[in-house]
């Protein structure tokens, strides 16, 4: 088990994706049948080459059919044509600079790209060719980990990442929320175990009230500025 989560961890394979000559209406079927609101594009040798969502589609479409029933997707049932009569195909429509990942990028870093570039799903790449597609959806799931995995991901940070003796402490969580208790070795490990623990990916708050320490050591050396008293 991983303590932090990745890309590879939460995403989805194999990728079903389109070619850029697929024409649009061909894409909407693709969407409808496997209920999905994108997809990455890739050519023959299937290197990624952009990425077609749903919206993409209804930007080139005119106005919908009134007996559509299957939602606001199915009028592309029909024939999807410019006005001048061309058959539209996914090249013409597809954002072509896609904000990717890798199977190594962490669950947090995507994320935050999502975030920042108003996007609902990355592909993951390796070398070029897609391995996988990650939406917001995964990455909220990857969020809400069971308490027992929890525990056992946060009792391995404090072994792993910071040397707690593990016999001298208890981790407890509930919905999320983890509890810390027993007695480390110096005061600074306090705010060590606080900071890491709250990175693992599920934590949604840290209590260390009831973690104890035997050395004090953070006030072993005067700070810049402090002066000692006479």
């Amino acid at each position: 088990m991983r303590i932090w989560l990745v890309a590879k961890d939460v995403m989805t394979s194999p990728v079903i994706t389109l070619r850029p000559e697929t024409p649009l209406r061909e894409a909407a079927e693709v969407f409808l049948r496997h209920h999905i609101s994108g997809a990455p594009v890739v050519d023959e040798t299937g290197r990624l080459v952009g990425i077609v969502t749903e919206a993409d589609l209804l930007r080139r479409e005119a106005q919908p059919m009134p007996e559509a029933r299957r939602g606001f997707l199915s009028f592309l049932w029909r024939d999807v044509q410019l006005r001048a009569g061309r058959t539209v195909r996914v090249e013409e429509v597809m954002t072509r600079e896609v904000i990717t990942a890798t199977e190594d990028t962490p669950v947090r870093e995507l994320a935050r790209r999502m975030l920042l570039r108003r996007v609902n799903r990355i592909p993951v790449v390796r070398e070029g060719k897609v391995v996988g597609i990650v939406t917001r959806a995964d990455v909220l799931k990857a969020f809400v980990r069971p308490d027992l995995e929890l525990v056992q991901a946060v009792r391995r940070v404090l072994a792993e990442e910071l040397g707690v003796d593990l016999s001298r402490v208890v981790v407890e969580a509930e919905a999320g929320a983890v509890r810390i208790r027993g007695e480390v070795e110096r005061a600074s490990d306090v705010e060590l175990v606080h900071r890491y623990v709250a990175t693992v990916d599920g934590v949604v708050s840290v209590d260390t009230a009831e973690l104890r320490y035997r050395v004090e050591d953070l006030r072993l050396h005067p700070l810049p500025g402090d002066h000692p008293s006479s």
